[in-house]
């Protein structure tokens, strides 16, 4: 085993911390009817299953701290929000977590009222709050393993600031941290970093982890890592697999490379046969996504200014906008393969090279020695050019045909919209399949048809993060219908509880 390896095994729990336990959930009405509303709350934004529980805890502290100045009483409407709803157990330790969220939440309190940025400092709090509810406190640390796995193979030496880059392209795309955890894990940093410096002000600490979270998630250079970054992961996400298959067997798995693999082997069999129903059940969420805000644009804006321009809303324009989107997802997402044996092999002996290999001994051809492209800045130019005449070429080909079917202009642009969307979508849950291959040395390659996507796929990109910002649905639910849902839920909790009580009483 190398020392990277020897080094990350020591900080490994190997299974003998705190496990989550379901044995005390029920399927009272409240519960079921807290439940039914974050499913639904859910399908209004397009985000992956293991970051839903912090956006819920964000969303319930936003609300809380508005009518609420009381830190113990904040923790416990959230803790008791999160039960309902299923996001955590009944608790064995209630009454600690119930002072450690507090504690989380009364650290912020001061910088609550005078931060400039309230929705990222919200965003923090409860990246922090999530992290001390999960069970599980090794994931974190396969994200230090994973960056110091990639960093022996980066030789840049003329970049500022290239560890803090790197360690945000890794949480991001290795252990996909959103936006709120990335900040949430530099300011551990940086809280580590200065403990032995004397008193910091929780206030100072937030201006340092903000400025350095700009510096990182702005920097150009961290595209280019993350590209770099992507064709490493697998191997390392394998070895993660492992360790959280059987903890307690991992550190013996690490002293014998042929039982390594062996387990590495079944391991992979069995992720990539719970790969399909990962990425049906990413399709399903994105499509629900999709639907509703196509189905609000429709009746907002489509039906209205067609009966305006028109005198009659365009039927076939209509139908053609509500079901092409949904079918285009469905042929892009089918088209999806996984790795084939020879490529699972290669995965197999990349993660033990990781493992037992020497860090000092990487192929040349798999070290990162430059992040410029080896093209004059000329042929940069026509490069971009070329690529420039490739999207107008597209989209007026898409304008031209949509005109020739009937479309006006609005539709035109809810079709383009829409097609950018799910185009985007369905690359990214490519992404997610790509993670089991591992092909470092080969140069990414694409098809002549995503060759020609690619510019619908930047348009989405683009799209998806203004639609989070301006979903109106999403407003509605947690500014207009929350609150009351959530007070009506207290009362029915409340009732509940008296009829169980007087029926004891009855039958006592």
């Amino acid at each position: 085993m190398n020392d990277i390896a020897a080094n990350f095994l020591s900080t490994l729990s190997m299974g003998k911390g705190e496990k989550d336990s379901n044995e005390n959930e029920s399927n009272d009405p409240v519960r079921v009817l807290a439940k039914a509303y974050e499913v639904a709350r859910n399908a209004l934004e397009y985000r992956a299953d293991h970051l839903v529980r912090r956006a819920a805890i964000e969303r319930i502290i936003k609300r809380q701290i508005v009518f609420e100045q009381d830190t113990t009483k904040v923790a416990e409407a959230l803790l008791q929000e999160l039960e309902w709803a299923r996001y955590v157990s009944g608790a064995k330790e209630e009454s600690l977590l119930i002072a450690d969220t507090a504690s989380i939440i009364s650290k912020y309190r001061h910088a609550l009222k005078n931060f400039g940025d309230n929705k990222w400092l919200l965003g923090l709090i409860s990246a922090e709050i999530e992290e001390r509810l999960n069970p599980t406190t090794d994931y974190q640390k396969f994200t230090t393993f994973a960056f110091n796995i990639i960093k022996s193979k980066i030789r840049l030496n003329d970049i500022d600031n290239l560890d803090l880059i790197l360690y945000v392209v890794v949480d991001k795309v290795f252990s996909q941290s959103d936006n709120e955890q990335v900040s949430y894990h530099i300011l551990k940093l940086i809280r580590g970093q200065t403990e032995d410096s004397g008193t910091v002000t929780t206030d100072r600490l937030l201006a340092e982890t903000l400025k350095y979270y700009n510096l990182a998630t702005n920097s150009p250079t961290a595209n280019r890592l993350a590209v770099f970054v992507r064709k490493q992961i697998g191997p390392l996400v394998l070895i993660r697999d492992m360790y959280f298959a059987i903890p307690e067997e991992f550190e013996k798995l690490t002293t014998d490379r042929d039982l390594f693999n062996q387990s590495a082997e079944k391991v992979l069999r069995e992720q990539l046969h719970r790969m399909r129903s990962r990425l049906n059940r990413a399709t399903i969420r994105s499509l629900i996504y999709v639907f509703l805000t196509k189905m609000l644009l429709i009746i907002v804006v489509e039906v209205p200014v067609e009966k305006f321009l028109r005198g009659s809303g365009n039927m076939l324009t209509l139908l053609i906008n509500v079901i092409f989107p949904v079918a285009f997802m469905w042929i892009l997402t089918a088209r999806i393969k996984l790795p084939v044996r020879k490529d699972q092999e290669t995965l197999i002996q990349a993660a033990g090279e990781t493992i037992f290999g020497n860090p000092d001994e990487v192929p040349e051809d798999q070290i990162l020695a430059t992040l410029d492209q080896k093209s004059s800045k000329i042929m940069l130019f026509i490069y971009y050019l070329f690529y420039g005449l490739l999207f107008l070429l597209i989209f007026a080909g898409i304008v031209m045909l949509l005109t020739w079917i009937g479309y006006s202009i609005v539709s035109q642009i809810i079709f383009i919209f829409f097609l950018s969307l799910v185009t985007f979508f369905a690359f990214r849950i490519k992404q997610t399949a790509m993670v089991y291959s591992y092909r470092p040395r080969v140069r990414s390659s694409y098809s002549f048809s995503e060759n020609l996507m690619l510019p619908i796929v930047t348009l989405g990109g683009m799209l998806s993060q203004g639609v989070s910002r301006l979903n109106f649905l999403v407003f509605v639910f947690d500014f207009v219908l929350e609150s009351p849902f959530k007070i009506i839920l207290h009362f029915l909790d409340k009732w509940f509880a008296f009829l169980s009580i007087k029926k004891d009483e009855v039958v006592g």
